[in-house]
């Protein structure tokens, strides 16, 4: 029985060694995208004879292959998955080092990139944002806002330097340095000629007749009114729009007497606007919030000078004391 060849672990510097070249990490997040070798090497500029020389170097180099052939196209395995996510990361560390360099160059103070879920985008980010900017105003700062699982993404990818979400589920923790900040109070909001507006506490059977302007079945918000209504025994209400969309959340709030549900500093910043309220606190008296959220940034890689002044400025409005 013939014995199978041990497999050779990789050294330390094993890309030194192979001569691995940007070329081939180009060609791996290319191949990801487009999922065509053909359609991958047009997008460099290669012929496609070329493209599969610099893809058998990669397997070369690590000892099998990165990509399998599907019906549709290719696919990375798990060898080509742990070195896309490694691929993407030098290549954003790259572009990053560019406009870092241009920034010292120039003055401007360099860029930052931050991810938020609302609330915290609406209060401590746009806080941070603006001190830094009035100590810096060359300074580029991109704020995105967007589900906790495309933040922790952008994160993993680099196209983030810092988030404010929450961790969710499948997500290995341990690549990310998370600090939890707290839960994220909710609320119900109306427009300011409401009918139940003016009493010091409402039911929750009171809100049933009314139209609901909710997010999307799945998302965190919709479950927690969810399980607000089975809490307490009564059925969701019977006329819901579901949207994602603040704008027309906030055109058929200001129409009708409908009622949405937001975060609280969403609900203190439109309030000071005159045009929307909060509704009074329930008589069953119980916390209305979504799961804790944290400060997280990746665990193994360098904040960016920007990126640390921002983190500096953020964490005493995040951690107070």
């Amino acid at each position: 029985m013939a014995k199978s060849t041990p497999i050779r672990p990789l050294a330390p510097d094993w890309f030194a060694r192979a001569r691995l070249k940007l070329r081939h990490l180009q060609l791996l997040v290319a191949l990801d995208e487009l999922r065509n070798l053909n359609r991958a090497a047009q997008s460099l500029g290669l012929t496609q004879p070329a493209a599969s020389r610099l893809l058998a170097e990669v397997e070369q180099m690590v000892g099998g292959a990165v990509f399998e052939r599907r019906p549709r196209g290719v696919e990375p395995n798990g060898l080509g998955e742990v070195l896309l996510r490694r691929a993407r990361i030098v290549l954003v560390e790259l572009q990053q080092a560019a406009t870092e360099l241009n920034g010292l160059r120039s003055g401007s103070g360099g860029a930052v990139a931050i991810g938020a879920v609302t609330a915290p985008a609406v209060d401590a980010v746009m806080q941070a944002v603006e001190a830094m900017q009035r100590d810096t105003p060359g300074l580029q700062v991109t704020v995105e806002v967007e589900p906790s699982a495309r933040l922790i993404e952008g994160l993993r990818r680099g196209r983030l330097d810092l988030a404010l979400a929450r961790i969710p589920a499948g997500v290995q923790a341990g690549e990310l340095d998370y600090r939890e900040v707290g839960e994220e109070e909710l609320c119900f909001l109306v427009r300011d000629s409401h009918p139940l507006l003016g009493r010091e506490r409402i039911g929750l059977e009171e809100l049933l007749g009314f139209t609901w302007l909710l997010e999307p079945a799945g998302s965190l918000l919709r479950q927690a009114v969810e399980m607000l209504f089975a809490r307490h025994g009564l059925p969701m209400p019977g006329r819901v729009i579901n949207t994602a969309s603040i704008l027309l959340n906030l055109a058929a709030l200001g129409r009708s007497d409908a009622v949405s549900v937001v975060s609280a500093p969403v609900a203190a910043m439109l309030g000071a606007q005159g045009r929307f309220r909060r509704l009074p606190p329930l008589r069953e008296a119980e916390v209305f919030a979504v799961s804790p959220y944290g400060l997280i940034r990746m665990r193994d890689r360098p904040l960016s000078p920007a990126a640390a002044r921002l983190q500096a400025v953020l964490e005493p409005m995040l951690f107070p004391g």
